[in-house]
């Protein structure tokens, strides 16, 4: 049986395996390559994060699906993803231009929902939160999400 040391460990050696399938995706999306086995792969790595949730919870609303995932690390990761998700998406043209904001829109609700349970400021998840603002229209968001970003506008920056 697992402690919970040891399971944490491992979900962050997972967190860590799909970050680095995201950043190769991003890489190979720079360099006009096909990212589409990464995208399979990193899902498959969400869905062993997601455990028994993982068919329920891409299908939930970003704050219900943050309650029930509950873990940052887990929120931010899945953040990461949609966004990598969402720029593969952008890549592909006009056409998916709408699915594209979709995806951004999702992204950054989960990266939101992330900052709502952690009590540290983590520059991964502020950077990401501060790369995907511009393209969202804040009223579009649910109230706590649109609340979370105001209060960020008004947080000093540290120097």
């Amino acid at each position: 049986m697992l402690t919970s040391s040891d399971k944490k460990d491992y979900i962050l050696r997972l967190i860590e395996q799909m970050r680095r399938l995201v950043e190769a995706l991003l890489g190979k999306l720079r360099d006009g390559g096909e990212a589409q086995q990464d995208v399979v792969e990193a899902r498959g790595i969400l869905a062993q994060l997601l455990g028994p949730m993982a068919g329920l919870a891409p299908r939930m609303d970003s704050e219900t699906a943050g309650q029930m995932v509950g873990d940052a690390d887990v929120l931010l990761a899945w953040a990461e993803l949609t966004a990598a998700e969402a720029a593969l998406l952008r890549a592909r043209g006009e056409a998916a231009a709408a699915a594209a904001a979709a995806t951004d829109r999702r992204a950054l609700e989960l990266a939101l929902e992330a900052h709502l349970r952690t009590t540290a400021d983590r520059g991964d998840l502020l950077a990401l939160i501060a790369r995907l603002r511009p393209a969202i229209d804040a009223s579009a968001l649910a109230p706590r999400h649109a609340e979370a970003l105001e209060t960020l506008a008004h947080e000093p920056e540290e120097a």
